[in-house]
């Protein structure tokens, strides 16, 4: 399975868009507007290209871990540190 990722559709802190990514994979619903597209390309280990700010990361989650994946985040898997926040609360600080 193939899927594109763009984080930068959302406003979700890190661990919203784990959660998000988890429920995707257990459900199989690209319902989220930050999945741009699915592939399933007849393997049952996923390639995420994942786009995070001009950053982009592709993680290959072997078949055997993708439900470890699910469940602990796709962060620990990346080679950099993705920001927790992502514009949260600007509306909010920007009136104080």
């Amino acid at each position: 399975m193939k899927v594109w990722i763009d984080r930068n559709e959302c406003e979700s802190n890190l661990a919203a868009c784990e959660s998000c990514f988890g429920q995707f994979i257990r459900t199989g619903v690209p319902d989220r507007p930050c999945i741009l597209d699915v592939k399933d390309d007849g393997r049952e280990d996923y390639t995420v290209y994942l786009k995070i700010n001009d950053h982009v990361e592709i993680i290959e989650i072997p078949a055997d871990e993708v439900e470890l994946v699910a469940y602990e985040g796709w962060s620990q898997f990346v080679s950099f540190d993705p920001p927790f926040r992502r514009n949260e609360g600007v509306e909010r600080l920007a009136k104080e």
